[in-house]
């Protein structure tokens, strides 16, 4: 049993997840994302230093979300059989905060309301139809500029068009809480205290949160809508509770220490636990397929008798 932990460097995080991981696989590997070589020969071929890492039964990629398309391509050349937590189409689908949450309602999962533009007129046309105040964003910046007023967006979509970038307009969150998801499991939630009036990006002070079932469940139901076992699922709960933000690669020290769960401990047996159902699962299959051919030949030989 052999587990590749796929990571950017080795954070805090990363290295209690190693520490856990040690104590359930028979072999771990920690590899930087930046020295895998990867290519297209007579084969797919994907390397660290002297490594073929197709040989690993379970790789559980940490990448930050600068990676996320280049996760995409790595991930799927991997054999059909590698267990992985996190598909790689779900980087694909994370890889653009618009894109994401457009999936996510197209597959019945509350957002956010959130709109694209990508010219000055487009926006002036969203703004006039806004209600107030609202978050403006530029696509894969976390910072946002909120505007009170019609006159105050106009005037950052203004300077934005200056620079021709495409916006992000999106309803002004005020209420936000985190949910830790390990399929089938909700690990821990914790919610955010922070003095900036955009919640959802800023940093802030976390505390422990507990959630009704409906949250739970909307929690699990988006991270099994874009195919993750693991992530951290961040959900306004401004009235009927929405998702706002998926992310693959959260921390995990600080929600520890604000809940008392141990996160990376957490984690790694649930991608233990489900890598063993994955592994069980071909057998299952053929001890089905084995069955209905006895059952088969039992009727057959009914007949002839």
């Amino acid at each position: 049993m052999s587990l590749c932990i796929i990571g950017l460097e080795k954070s805090e995080t990363n290295l209690r997840l190693l520490e856990e991981a040690k104590k359930r696989f028979a072999s771990v590997f920690f590899v930087p994302i930046d020295g895998i070589r990867i290519g297209l020969g007579e084969k797919f071929s994907i390397s660290y230093r002297s490594s073929d890492l197709t040989k690993f039964e379970a790789v559980y990629p940490r990448i930050p979300s600068r990676f996320y398309s280049y996760a995409y391509q790595l991930l799927s050349l991997l054999p059909p059989e590698t267990f992985t937590p996190i598909k790689p189409i779900t980087f694909l689908l994370a890889s653009e905060r618009f894109f994401l949450l457009s999936v996510l309602r197209k597959r019945e999962i509350p957002t956010l309301n959130i709109q694209l533009a990508r010219s000055t007129k487009a926006a002036h046309a969203i703004l006039e139809e806004s209600e107030f105040p609202i978050v403006i964003r530029v696509p894969g910046k976390e910072t946002g500029v909120i505007a009170n007023t019609l006159t105050e967006a106009k005037s950052v979509i203004d300077a934005l068009g200056s620079l021709k970038q495409p916006v992000l307009i999106e309803d002004l969150v005020k209420d936000v809480v985190s949910c830790y998801v390990a399929e089938p499991d909700i690990l821990a939630c914790v919610k955010k205290k922070t003095k900036e009036k955009d919640v959802v990006f800023s940093k802030g002070e976390l505390k422990n949160q507990k959630i009704d079932i409906e949250t739970k469940h909307l929690a699990l139901e988006a991270a099994k809508s874009i195919d993750t076992q693991i992530a951290r699922i961040d959900i306004s709960l401004n009235g009927e509770p929405k998702v706002v933000n998926v992310n693959l690669n959260p921390g995990l020290i600080e929600p520890s220490r604000a809940t008392g769960i141990d996160l990376p401990r957490e984690t790694i047996r649930h991608v233990y636990e489900n890598y063993r159902k994955h592994k069980e699962k071909p057998m299952l299959m053929k001890f089905f397929e084995d069955a209905k051919s006895v059952v088969k030949d039992v009727l057959k030989n009914k007949t002839m008798l």
